[in-house]
């Protein structure tokens, strides 16, 4: 089916599966991580592709501010109190209810973008300080909690692989409500809408593209996937894959976020970078994408930051992961997390675990298949 994850695509992408190695394997004791790197595909499945094309233009500029990656030059209209003492321009000091605040730092405000660009020298390293403690705030905030399947009402399994984005609705959905779906019915219809499957990829694409062309997040890193891997008949473009991962996050996708930094990672359609693959990690992880939360956490680790990989893992594993929970023991074991709040964070993600279970799931022939494969 077209709109659908396909099982020969989970059985290719799993026999691909494989990790690479973060760090410097002479740390020594506590020993490296592995940290798998893999883009998660447009049809849920992982890919493996390394090539190499130039940077997009989307990409912030290391020199004109932000903290790796932080848009530092954006303005954010938000209304104040006129009677509010700080409520005057920066630059001219002109007062006023209208006043815009500057969309990295949120604190400077500024009557007009003219204002803010002449200010932009004076205010740049306040706006790098302030905007870097912003982000350490969220990035370890409880994240958001997973949606739920639109059908059995259950949270979404943690594992992308065990859910479907279906394009027709722009909705994801659980594996088993799938499976069940499609055991009863001689169409293959999509089975939250009941939209048929279109009928070549022509269609296909133009259904996608016109769900992006409204500034759906999922369908733009869902698209962005299918020029990642050249598939459904498009010319695979790495550089426009990038483009749309960077777009969907900054609409909400954790996602695209994630699949952006695999990119700075592989240096596809983006130069290498660890920091900013490093960044779009956090981005995601804020967006409540856990397996860039387990990236973070070994990444931490193998630089010998274990309080901070200790915070990415409990995060994680409350949230159910089960690779943050085993990797939180290991910190237990040098010390660097508590015994008493490990035992907490376990009791969270049993908890987390059992939400999110059902007979339906647990019996997939999907799941079932990718579990066999590892």
């Amino acid at each position: 089916m077209d709109d659908s994850v396909t099982l020969s695509s989970l059985l290719e992408a799993a026999a691909l599966k494989e990790v690479v190695q973060v760090g410097d394997e002479d740390i020594g004791s506590p020993s490296c991580k592995k940290v798998s790197h893999h883009i998660i595909g447009s049809d849920g499945a992982l890919d493996t592709t390394r090539d190499t094309v130039a940077s997009s233009d989307d990409e912030e500029d290391d020199d004109e501010g932000g903290n790796n990656g932080v848009d530092v030059g954006g303005v954010e209209d938000e209304r104040k109190d006129s009677f509010d003492a700080g409520n005057i321009c920066q630059e001219c000091g002109k007062a006023g209810d209208d006043l815009k605040t500057c969309a990295s730092c949120q604190s400077a405000k500024y009557c007009s973008r003219e204002c803010q660009l002449k200010a932009w020298a004076s205010h740049k390293e306040e706006c790098k300080k302030r905007s870097a403690e912003l982000h350490e705030e969220a990035l370890f905030k409880q994240p958001p909690p997973r949606p739920d399947c639109p059908i059995c009402f259950l949270p979404l399994p943690i594992d992308v692989t065990q859910c479907q984005y279906q394009i027709c609705c722009s909705k994801f959905l659980c594996t088993g409500c799938i499976q069940a779906h499609w055991m009863v019915q001689d169409e293959l219809d999509c089975p939250f809408c009941r939209e048929v499957a279109t009928p070549n990829n022509k269609s296909y694409i133009k259904r996608l593209e016109k769900r992006a062309a409204v500034n759906d997040a999922d369908a733009i890193q869902f698209l962005g996937g299918l020029y990642d891997e050249g598939k459904k008949g498009l010319k695979r473009d790495h550089v426009k894959a990038a483009q749309l991962y960077l777009k969907a996050g900054k609409l909400g996708s954790a996602l695209g976020y994630r699949n952006l930094a695999a990119a700075y990672h592989d240096g596809r359609g983006v130069m290498m970078s660890a920091a900013k693959e490093k960044y779009y990690h956090e981005l995601a992880a804020i967006g409540g994408y856990m397996n860039s939360r387990h990236v973070l956490g070994e990444i931490e680790w193998n630089t010998r930051n274990f309080q901070r990989a200790s915070k990415h893992y409990a995060i994680g594993a409350e949230a159910g992961h089960s690779g943050c929970l085993n990797d939180l023991k290991d910190c237990v074991k040098i010390g660097a997390f508590d015994r008493n709040e490990y035992a907490r964070v376990l009791r969270a993600y049993k908890k987390s675990v059992e939400e999110s279970r059902s007979d339906l799931r647990e019996n997939s022939p999907l799941k079932q298949m990718m579990s066999m494969l590892g």
